[in-house]
């Protein structure tokens, strides 16, 4: 028994045969996640209402967070950043390059509707009208502190805004239901200006101010009041794909600039 003792104190334990991963494995494991969660969100950007998506990378990050803890074991704790990384790109595709590409194939926005038949075009987050024009006895200005968004047990606001507001009627004289406004908004010391030649804009259904004693019809629809924002979202896309690249450009240089260095 003694001897035997002896033996099993004198066992090693086995040493693991298992290699560092090398950077390329490091590299692709890091691409693909960053590659994939920007992707993956990229129909919640384009279809999706923004609270909607915001939730949406909140919950759908948790996973990829997991797995990146899982890959740290085998990859080491660099693909940690790579996980970092896949929420800029989840958040670049939902605010940015998402959005830019559900405007300009049509799927956020809707051209050329007449204002009778708004009601069916509210699921859009764009909408640009014909047959129209602005009441200017119906319109008015207001100021309200900007409110940011309502939380249990109260309310965040922002910045006190003045509010200009002129109801939209149809050239054809019916009824639109719900009732329409042109909305337009700015700081409480400058003044923003409803132009006539413009035709739409932002879908708001919901006050983003404070106050419910205003003379507005009460679950009215406003229309953020904007020209043409095709050259904008043009633009917004082309700097979000900017963005992936530099992501890119951002995990290759943590991955290999040790190597380079060597």
């Amino acid at each position: 028994m003694f001897v035997g003792f002896v033996e099993n104190q004198s066992r090693k334990k086995p040493e693991p045969n298992e290699e560092p991963a090398s950077s390329f494995f490091i590299f692709w494991t890091g691409l693909s996640l960053i590659l994939g969660f920007g992707i993956f969100l990229l129909p919640f950007g384009a279809f999706f209402p923004l609270s909607i998506s915001v939730w949406a990378i909140l919950l759908l990050f948790l996973p990829v967070l997991f797995l990146g803890i899982l890959l740290s074991k085998k990859a080491g704790l660099k693909i940690l950043l790579a996980v970092f990384l896949s929420l800029l790109a989840g958040g670049n595709s939902v605010l940015f390059l998402g959005d830019s590409i559900g405007y300009s194939l049509g799927i956020t926005a809707k051209m050329e509707v007449l204002p009778e038949e708004v009601s069916h075009y509210l699921n859009y987050r764009y909408l640009y009208l014909r047959d129209f024009y602005l009441d200017d006895v119906d319109a008015g200005e207001f100021r309200s502190p900007l409110l940011v968004r309502r939380r249990s047990g109260g309310v965040v606001y922002g910045p006190v805004i003045r509010f200009q507001y002129k109801r939209i009627r149809s050239v054809s004289g019916k009824e639109i239901k719900p009732s329409l406004y042109a909305l337009c908004y700015s700081k409480e010391d400058s003044k923003c200006h409803l132009s006539s030649l413009f035709s739409g804009g932002v879908v708001l259904q919901d006050p983003i101010w404070d106050g419910e004693e205003l003379p507005l019809a009460k679950d009215s629809v406003f229309l953020v009041w904007r020209g043409s924002l095709d050259s904008e979202f043009f633009t917004k896309g082309i700097f979000s794909i900017l963005f992936f690249i530099f992501l890119i450009l951002v995990w290759a240089l943590v991955v290999y600039f040790p190597t380079w260095k060597e």
